[in-house]
This record gives C-alpha cells, sequence and structure tokens, in this order.
C-alpha cells in the first residue's frame, strides 16, 4: 500500500491529477447551464482511458475520484455542493464512477504494455496449459481496448436514456 501512495505522491503524478482535475473543474463550469452537461462524464471517460494507460492505475484512480467529486460540485446543481437534488443526474455520476473505475481496472497500465507477456506459439493466440490444454490467451491491448468500448457505448446508452427519461 504504501508503493501505491508513493507513486501518488510522485511529481509526475501530482501534475497529472491537477491538469485533470483542472480540466474537469472548468469542463464542468463551462457546461453546467447547457444540454452538452449529459455528455461531459463520458468525454471525460475518453479521457480517463489514456492517463490510466500511461500513468498507471493508481493516479487513473486518483483522477476518477477528484474528477467524479468535481462533477457533484460544479456540474449538477446545487452548484458548490456535493448533494446533488436530480435522480437523474445522482444516476448519472454514479454510472461515471462505475465505468470510470472499469476502465482504470482493466487498463494494463504502463509497465504491463512496456513488458508485454511472452507467448509459445508462433504467430498464434494460443499457448499451452501445465495440464497440457491449449488455451486462447488474449492480447491485454485488445481486451483493455474492448472494456473501454463497453464502457463508453453503456455510459452513452445510459445518458441517452436519462435525457429522454429528464
Amino acid at each position: 500500500m504504501s508503493s501505491q501512495i508513493r507513486a501518488l505522491l510522485r511529481p509526475g503524478s501530482l501534475l497529472t491529477t491537477a491538469v485533470c482535475a483542472a480540466a474537469a473543474f472548468a469542463v464542468s463550469v463551462l457546461s453546467h447551464g447547457h444540454a452538452v452537461k449529459a455528455a461531459v462524464p463520458v468525454t471525460f471517460l475518453l479521457a480517463l482511458a489514456p492517463i490510466a494507460l500511461i500513468a498507471g492505475r493508481t493516479v487513473g484512480l486518483a483522477v476518477s475520484l477528484v474528477a467524479t467529486l468535481i462533477f457533484a460540485a460544479y456540474l449538477y446543481a446545487p452548484y458548490g455542493s456535493l448533494a446533488i437534488h436530480s435522480a437523474v443526474d445522482r444516476v448519472e455520476l454514479f454510472c461515471f464512477a462505475l465505468a470510470a473505475v472499469a476502465v482504470v481496472y482493466f487498463s494494463p497500465g504502463p509497465n504491463r504494455l512496456a513488458n508485454p507477456p511472452k507467448f509459445s506459439g508462433h504467430g498464434s493466440s494460443s499457448t499451452m496449459s501445465e495440464s497440457g490444454n491449449i488455451v486462447d490467451v488474449a492480447d491485454p491491448l485488445e481486451t483493455w481496448i474492448a472494456v473501454v468500448g463497453y464502457v463508453v457505448v453503456f455510459s452513452v446508452i445510459v445518458t441517452l436514456l436519462l435525457s429522454v427519461w429528464n
């Protein structure tokens, strides 16, 4: 646990978190009175994916937590408070937080992409397990891209349903 805290306190991690917090704050303040307000969390998910990929999972979780708090305080009414009066806005923010954690959790991280696993197959994504069975091994980056795609599509669908319902 202390290595994760040290990773958060590195200057690069603090700078990444501060820049993302400033971006979330600026977008929240600029769009809280407009119809584009519902798309802000989904758009931020797209920005969160490369952050988790480049800076790591710990920084990605910190950025998603800070962005969730900023969205709660400055994107949804009443502004400046963490209380959200609209049930639709609460569900939307909950879906953003859940999707952000999923994006960060399933991201391979910078070390895993730098040192990809070695496969024994020649040009194949199959490998032999210890019991002698052939096991398909998916590329971690392909899996991560698929998960991010599903999360973004799910978030867009929820946002559209909530905007129709509201």
